[in-house]
């Protein structure tokens, strides 16, 4: 009887520990970082897509986690939002266009 009651005890700790997992990845997924300094910005989701060249539906899935962007879209991206830190880190990585010759 003891084993059984501690075999108890041992699942319903588990199982309230999985559901305090699920509610923290839930939580961390929802607050973007991104999202949040647009907003912070007071620029609207469509507005930074169409300045930074991205899809507002793509926009909308990276800033809710479930896609992500390329160095060159991430670049432009932090342009837009005047991230002028991650903007330098990445400017090393991203293709620009030859100037044109006279």
């Amino acid at each position: 009887m003891c084993m059984d009651a501690e075999s108890r005890l041992h699942h319903s700790h588990h199982a309230a520990y999985s559901s305090t997992m699920r509610t923290d990845s839930t939580l961390l997924r929802s607050s973007s970082p991104l999202r949040a300094v647009r907003t912070a910005r007071g620029m609207g989701l469509r507005t930074v897509a169409a300045q930074a060249q991205i899809d507002p539906g793509h926009l909308s899935k990276v800033e809710r986690g479930e896609k992500q962007l390329s160095i060159e879209s991430l670049y432009r991206l932090a342009v837009v939002l005047e991230l002028r830190e991650l903007s330098q880190l990445l400017k090393p990585y991203v293709h620009e266009p030859e100037a044109r010759a006279s």
